[in-house]
């Protein structure tokens, strides 16, 4: 995290504060409060550095002024939620924290955290997700070197594991590394591509050029067919982190690759689409966005309407976690629009930064000076800084819709 600062006596004055309006004793004898509804908006937020982290979900009043600070508003999540790469749908968060073997349902209320349900999970690392339904979350990973998956129903966080009979590992890799995941008309299209755990062999030994595409049957979790392609690799970063493909109105798919995810810093960083009723790539389309922008590479994607997306651009170089920009290109036509003139992106790798609404992009932004989220009106091409962070917050890890 190029941002962070070291774990001082700020991080612990926040933490202390926060500790102390959220915690509630039962030996007081008084009345439980009446739960306090939630906002609209929510910020995955990190104070410290690495590996003195604390982080916390504040409610977003407003996306477009005021200020949001950790003072009287910050839920902490450390404890329960290893970091940033948690789902949220419908003001519930979901995390797969693999190194304590659990699988848990959260939601904030009143200033903290509370446990819906926690159930034991070893199955996988999970790297990426897809809802089915409301009710059906499908997550997928790793686990002994194989590709996993697990079908999870929210409502009692019953879940169903299994494993994915992906393409074999070419000699000298013995790993995956899981992109991607959409759900479309009874098919799960989970991007992937080969990686090695030898760091000995980066950046070049560990590069296989070629990524895959895994076409899968639900709810039999059989995969129909396997889409490959070998002018890039790494199809979509990690979901849990920041998305990297949609489904557009027109029930066509787009992902973009994000090379430098499995250090791969020759390939482009490109986007595909499989047009609706498909499970091919589409033959008549590629764009390879990185000849647009300086051969840098797209580390998220989202749509914002009417064709056109919004990329998290990482600058080019030899390393995964540096300064980020943020462009415009019209996914239908494979065309690159224009770099938004927004203050250089100081977060990490994979940061959920960006939500529609009403026609409009709010993007969150971690400046070398002051923290705002960005409103973008696409129809009138005009950026507007609204709400802005303050108060010793040191990452905007997620913006996030909760209702």
């Amino acid at each position: 995290m190029s941002k962070l600062i070291s774990f001082s006596a700020k991080a612990a004055t926040i933490m202390l504060l926060a500790f102390t309006l959220n915690s509630c004793s039962d030996d007081t004898g008084g009345e439980k409060p009446e739960p306090v509804e939630e906002g609209k908006y929510s910020a995955v937020l990190c104070v410290g550095s690495w590996p003195n982290t604390a982080y916390y979900i504040a409610d977003v009043p407003s996306l477009t002024e005021g200020t949001i600070s950790l003072q009287g508003n910050g839920a902490e999540m450390t404890g329960k939620v290893y970091a940033q790469d948690v789902i949220q749908k419908d003001g519930f968060y979901y995390h797969a924290n693999f190194g304590s073997g659990r699988l848990g349902k959260y939601h904030v209320e009143n200033g903290a955290l509370l446990v819906d349900k926690e159930v034991p999970f070893t199955h996988l690392n999970w790297s990426s997700y897809a809802w089915v339904d409301n009710q059906t979350l499908v997550i997928f990973g790793t686990g002994e070197s194989e590709g996993r998956y697990a079908i999870i129903k929210v409502a009692d966080m019953s879940v169903t594991t299994g494993k994915l009979n992906l393409e074999a590992r070419p000699a000298g890799f013995d790993d995956y590394n899981i992109g991607f995941a959409e759900y479309r008309d009874g098919k799960l299209f989970l991007g992937y591509g080969f990686a090695s755990t030898d760091f000995t062999k980066y950046p070049d030994m560990a590069v296989y050029q070629k990524f895959n595409v895994a076409v899968i049957n639900y709810p039999a979790m059989s995969i129909e067919s396997t889409i490959s392609d070998i002018r890039t690799t790494s199809p979509g970063g990690s979901p849990v982190y920041a998305p990297g493909s949609f489904i557009d109105e027109n029930n066509d798919l787009y992902f973009i690759s994000d090379p430098v995810l499995n250090y791969d810093y020759k390939s482009p960083s490109s986007v595909y689409r499989i047009k609706s009723g498909s499970t091919q790539l589409d033959p008549t389309y590629y764009f390879d966005f990185s000849s647009k922008v300086n051969n840098e590479m797209g580390a998220a994607m989202w749509y914002i309407g009417n064709g056109k997306a919004i990329v998290r651009t990482r600058v080019a170089g030899q390393s995964i976690d540096t300064d980020h920009s943020f462009s415009v290109i019209d996914v239908k036509t494979g065309s690159f629009i224009k770099k938004l003139a927004l203050p250089a992106d100081k977060g990490e790798r994979m940061v959920q930064a960006v939500i529609v609404e009403d026609g409009k992009a709010y993007i969150a932004v971690n400046a070398a000076d002051k923290d705002y989220i960005w409103e973008y009106d696409p129809a009138t091409d005009k950026l507007t800084h609204g709400a802005e962070f303050v108060g010793g917050i040191d990452y905007i890890l997620r913006l996030e819709k909760t209702k």
